[in-house]
């Protein structure tokens, strides 16, 4: 039995002043600070240049080993996976269905939900929110490239805060989604966060006619995609269509209240967006009401709803219109008993409606409409009183449904109900009202189907291996807490956001943690974890966003403000004096390295302010922390410095990243301590560098995480290859290496798990440790393949190895153990007729070596 630690910080963080801040925001306020450096104003084309059109990376001459997921595949027992934005159905077969999910790309599912194929084919960026089926040809399709979920958040520059997901426009596919290309409404970001848009509608009579909304206005299109009409610069959110006249559109557009920026209203077109007119309604254009959410009843279009949320997030009022959109009511108040925008069942302030908000109105019942924000609530008399359908906490013992729901959808052809949320995408087929004492008693009615079957879209920030046994993992991921494997399924050990996780060199503790250095202790019994209790922060000292901590010499070091050392979960030391704040500004550890084996060589990098003129320290300490030297004059002081890590051969070996947009000081080297800095930045894209990680078997291999993949670096190069063969296009946020079975583990943000073979190259080096990839071929036919594959592979060895295929999500779905003769081919055919559609690996292990080919099943 694992205990699971389901209430850890889910809806709100604290901000350093007492006032609640929504962990969306401070999520998205971290993201944004890691990327930017001292030209705030151009970070989004900075950012468009690196990524689009999309590098062009250069791979080495030899061929390189595949990389290959490790999951979680979607069937485990998990309370989430990962966030979907959005869902569509096939036009003429509503047994198909389409997915964009917000960092992992766009999903197909031909057997209504039981497993996904990947339609991503060659996009740009995995960032997706809206997609759009040509009626009478489903291989036409149009997506929305960015995560609408942080629209209008932050807008244009100030202080660090930028949209942190961005986007490039709409792109299209004629291929079902094995290519995409841009189409005229493709930005690259100059018009900063007009590369978000957050909904794309089609003309069912005439699909060349589209309209896409967003933060930046509303766009047009005649000439399926070619050129495009702005024709209104209001910041959109919600868009729907008549269902009796397509021509007919009502929007909604928005206030942002931190910026003081936008007017919140609803707005109706007669013709298909080229105009708009303002309808009336009593709700505020600025100052109290931000977003606004709207529906019209399936059954009578003259019933449409719009949900608002207030400065807060919380709820503000609910509307109705009867008469076609002429004039909106409004039918519940913010002095309703609930706040049905909350998480907690009461008229508390707060939520996260500019984050999640959603509405559907009943297909058959005009006065039934649901809401979703934190959890879902629905009502049968058009608003007068709601009743709650979820509770986000009952998810954990998968009781109720996951918290955020950013859209409800129903079955064109049943009373069925679909909800994508932060977890993934979930369906109903009965919603009962409940009562929140009821809910909060652990008594439920409406039950959730969950779709996440061959999904591997966790958004990782960190993850752990163990180097006593290289089949233990642990990954932090955004909104779907830590997960834990030990070589065959995951399992959840915490709740909320999951980030930083270690394994102790010499203990039989695991840690792992949520934002802003909330540590938790697990041990390992009989095969089972346990709660082992939490780490107490030091008195007024908060931790970074994802707080930085370390095993080593029997002692957990965590860096806060300061660096602090436990036994367990007792604090046994501090081993720094830097000062609380600065400038009224709290100088939190965003980097640390630990000599391994006995403490004593220490690095760390603490972050700084740039709008305040406050530099980023980095400090080491060459005696345990007794004293301390800074180091980091000779870096840049404005770019975020992300992740620093040492040779434990020889400690004085050190290297650091930055995540920042500076083209020519992004990964820096000292075989001084730090006392001397190389640069060795040399050929990387201008894209932030996440984490570096090194090979240490004499060879000098270095590798980098980037926003855009994997590079490594040879000893004495001066030029970065690319080394991301197959590796989605997503952020790759950690790097791991496992000593054990030799290889390179990912952890990405959007994609889950991922791992490939650490790159060998000819060297003067001979090592123990150093695997070779020199064997001539692996060939596998026909590719793509329908019932039968023949794999060849000639081998260099004799000896037993073992063939394995693996579906995209990292599950094992064929194995078989064969003999290898040294100098002879290996001639294989698997009948894979009973695979699903979609991408799969071959994985041929033998010894210490291993190689790796992709195939398609059709």
């Amino acid at each position: 039995m694992i205990i699971l630690l389901s209430f850890v910080q889910h809806v709100f963080g604290q901000n350093t002043d007492g006032r609640k801040k929504p962990n969306y925001e401070l999520r998205n306020l971290d993201f944004v600070e890691r990327r930017t450096n001292d030209s705030i104003l151009n970070f989004a084309r900075l950012y468009a240049r690196a990524t689009f059109p999309l590098l062009k990376p250069v791979f080495s001459k030899k061929a390189q080993d595949q990389w290959i997921p490790l999951g979680p595949n979607g069937e485990e027992d998990l309370a989430g996976t990962g966030r979907i934005n959005s869902m569509c159905f096939h036009p003429q077969d509503t047994n198909i269905w389409y997915i964009c999910v917000a960092q992992g790309g766009v999903w197909k599912s031909l057997n209504r939900g039981e497993s996904w194929i990947s339609i991503s084919g060659n996009l740009p960026i995995l960032r997706t929110s809206s997609l759009v089926i040509h009626p009478d040809n489903a291989d036409i399709m149009y997506v929305a490239l960015g995560d609408y979920a942080y629209l209008g958040h932050n807008l244009q520059a100030n202080e660090n805060k930028r949209n942190s997901h961005y986007g490039l426009g709409i792109y299209k596919t004629v291929d079902g989604g094995q290519n995409w290309s841009p189409t005229g409404l493709s930005f690259d970001q100059l018009d900063f966060e007009g590369s978000l848009i957050s909904r794309i509608k089609m003309h069912p009579s005439d699909p060349s006619h589209l309209i896409a909304v967003g933060q930046t206005g509303s766009y047009v299109t005649l000439d399926s995609g070619a050129t495009w009409q702005k024709t209104s610069g209001s910041l959109f959110w919600s868009l729907v269509q008549d269902p009796v006249n397509p021509n007919v559109l009502f929007a909604s557009t928005g206030y942002v209240h931190s910026y003081k920026v936008g007017e919140a209203a609803i707005l109706k077109s007669t013709d298909f967006g080229m105009s708009w007119t303002e309808l009336n309604s009593t709700i505020p254009k600025t100052g109290q009401v931000q977003r606004i959410e709207l529906a019209i009843a399936p059954s009578d279009n003259n019933y449409i709803y719009a949900i608002a949320c207030d400065t807060l997030g919380g709820f503000y009022g609910f509307y109705k219109s009867e008469n076609g959109g002429f004039s909106f009511t409004q039918v519940l108040s913010n002095q309703y008993e609930y706040n049905i925008l909350n998480g907690t069942f009461d008229n508390s302030p707060g939520g996260q409606g500019r984050y999640d908000l959603a509405i559907c109105v009943d297909r058959y019942d005009r006065e039934h409409v649901l809401i979703g924000g934190v959890n879902i609530w629905q009502t049968h008399n058009g608003g007068v009183s709601f009743k709650p359908v979820t509770y986000w906490a009952l998810n954990y013992s998968r009781l109720s449904l996951h918290a955020d729901v950013h859209a409800i959808y129903q079955h064109p052809s049943n009373s069925s109900y679909f909800a994508c949320h932060d977890g993934g995408i979930s369906r109903t087929f009965q919603v009962f009202d409940e009562e929140p004492d009821s809910l909060k008693k652990r008594i439920v009615n409406t039950s959730w189907v969950d779709y996440t079957r061959g999904l591997n879209i966790s958004s990782f920030y960190r993850l752990g291996v163990n180097a006593l046994n290289g089949t233990e993992i642990m990954a932090g991921a955004q909104d779907n807490s830590t997960v834990y494997t030990n070589g065959d399924s995951f399992m959840n050990v915490t709740g909320g956001d999951g980030m930083e996780a270690v394994f102790m060199d010499e203990q039989n503790f695991r840690y792992t943690s949520s934002q802003n250095g909330s540590i938790y202790a697990f041990s390992l019994f009989n095969d089972v974890m346990y709660f082992a209790g939490a780490i107490q922060k030091p008195n007024d000292e908060l931790g970074e966003w994802t707080t930085p901590f370390v095993a080593a010499n029997q002692l957990l070091y965590v860096l806060f403000e300061n660096l602090y050392t436990y036994v367990e979960n007792v604090e046994v030391g501090k081993h720094s004096a830097f000062p609380d704040f600065q400038d009224g500004y709290r100088r939190t550890g965003t980097a640390l390295e630990v000599q391994k084996n006995n403490g004593k060589r220490i690095y760390l990098a603490k972050r700084g302010f740039l709008s305040a003129g406050i530099k980023n320290q980095i400090w080491t300490s060459p005696d345990f922390g007794n004293n301390w030297h800074d180091i980091g004059s000779a870096l840049p002081g404005n770019s975020y410095p992300s992740y620093m890590e040492m040779s434990q051969l020889n400690p004085d070996q050190v290297w650091i990243c930055f995540s920042g947009f500076d083209s020519l000081n992004k990964v820096f080297y000292s075989q001084e301590a730090g006392e001397n800095w190389v640069n060795i930045t040399y050929d990387l894209p201008n894209i932030p560098v996440n984490c570096i990680v090194h090979q240490e078997d004499g060879t000098g291999l270095i590798y980098i995480g980037t926003d855009n993949g994997v590079y490594y670096l040879k000893k004495g190069a001066l030029s970065w290859e690319y080394y991301s063969f197959s590796l989605p296009k997503v952020i790759v946020s950690e790097l791991e290496i496992d000593t054990n079975k030799k290889t390179l583990i990912a952890a990405t943000f959007g994609r889950g798990l991922w791992e490939v073979g650490l790159f060998d190259y000819d060297s003067n080096f001979v090592s123990i440790d150093a695997i070779s990839y020199t064997e001539p071929w692996l060939n596998v036919y026909p590719n793509p393949t329908q019932s039968l594959l023949n794999i060849s592979f000639e081998s260099l060895v004799s000896g037993e190895a073992k063939i394995q295929l693996i579906d995209i999500t990292g599950k094992v779905v064929y194995e078989e153990n064969i003999y290898l003769e040294n100098g002879k081919k290996m001639n294989r055919s698997i009948p894979v007729s009973f695979l699903s559609t979609g991408e799969y690996f071959v994985l041929i292990s033998y010894e210490n070596s291993r190689k790796t080919a992709r195939f398609t099943r059709f």
